[in-house]
């Protein structure tokens, strides 16, 4: 892969290397679909291990344009449906600028410092401390916040929380996220649903296939469930590869926009143990502002650990532990003096930053 220099190389090169990880889903449907056959042949017929391979081979010039039509048309409501099924997912609904016109302005300002379509801003009402950003296209995109997120940020660290989330927008990462959630769905639904149904709506003829001296038929059944678990298992190491490095990439973007690294250290600070979304698909708590969530011993964590955030932002960034937050009336003159402070710090620093 090419070397990154500064911010927006490492931006290019991520959307590259994200590309090219998601070409490598349509062949993992393409093993799931084999696997699904092999599956079906050992549950309808009483053949050895051999004979079923070969039968599942036969099969595919008629099961590739299968899959691959039904994976399209699920990609298709996904891409045009998501944002409604999101919203459904966490109950969030959209703010007006009547209703919160602080971060409403926040939102408005940093768009317009940049040229950039201002998206959708969504609220939900709970009072944990979070915020995503979604979207594929530029006149769908939306950042959601927490109500709680609101309430306890002062103004420099709403900024700099709403700049981290539209950097996302900006880096194009929360595009890539979302297409590859879609993609898992698929094999998450065919996986779990399609293929559970379809051993148990024919559990009792393969037992019959056993009892008449097909036991070859089981070892069949066991080899496709493992070609599927194996696609399954790539295709969630893609997913989770996506998003190891975006949260760094937004921090440094929130920098970059804010020229505020403080206001973004206290913003994590501040989140750090009540940013924990209740009855919230994981799918989403990829996507927010921090996900608590680490998985098996941190094996499957999304998102880097706050302090190792906050240790980027200090060394890289210019940022400062223990800062207090301005007063309301001096905070417009405290972000100009930060403006030229890491306008010479920050810039040549983004490069060992996200490494």
């Amino acid at each position: 892969m090419l070397k990154a220099y500064g911010l927006k190389t490492h931006i290019w090169n991520n959307n590259l290397r994200s590309t090219l990880l998601l070409v490598a889903f349509p062949l993992l449907l393409l093993l799931l679909a084999y696997g699904i056959v092999i599956v079906f042949f050992g549950v309808t017929n009483n053949g050895d291990i051999e004979s079923g391979l070969r039968a599942a081979a036969r099969s595919m010039p008629v099961a590739i344009p299968t899959t691959l039509g039904l994976a399209g048309g699920w990609f298709s409501i996904a891409f045009f449906g998501h944002q409604k099924i999101i919203s459904n997912s966490v109950k969030s609904r959209a703010l007006t600028i009547s209703e919160e016109p602080r971060a409403y302005k926040m939102l408005e300002e940093l768009c317009i410092s940049r040229g950039q379509t201002m998206p959708r801003l969504n609220v939900i009402e709970t009072q944990q401390m979070n915020a995503f950003a979604s979207g594929i296209r530029d006149k769908n995109y939306q950042i959601t916040l927490t109500r709680g997120l609101m309430n306890n940020l002062d103004d420099a660290e709403l900024n700099a929380v709403i700049a981290h989330e539209l950097s996302h927008i900006r880096h194009k990462d929360v595009r890539m996220l979302i297409i590859a959630i879609i993609f898992v769905g698929i094999f998450a639904f065919v996986g779990e649903s399609v293929v559970r149904g379809l051993f148990r709506t024919n559990l009792s003829r393969t037992n019959n296939h056993r009892r008449s001296g097909g036991g070859n038929s089981g070892a069949l059944i066991f080899f496709g469930f493992a070609i599927i678990a194996i696609s399954y298992f790539f295709a969630m190491l893609i997913r989770f590869t996506l998003s190891r490095k975006r949260e760094y990439m937004a921090d440094a973007g929130a920098v970059e926009l804010t020229k505020d690294p403080d206001a973004m250290i206290r913003a994590l600070e501040k989140i750090s143990g009540r940013a924990q979304l209740q009855d919230v698909p994981d799918e989403i708590r990829e996507m927010s502002l921090h996900n608590p969530k680490v998985g098996l011993a941190g094996a499957f964590a999304t998102h880097p650990p706050i302090e190792k955030r906050i240790d980027a932002i200090v060394q890289y960034g210019g940022g400062r532990r223990g800062t207090q937050s301005a007063p309301k009336s001096r905070m417009a003159e405290s972000m100009k003096s930060n403006t030229s402070k890491t306008d010479q710090s920050n810039k040549p620093r983004l490069t060992p930053w996200l490494g």
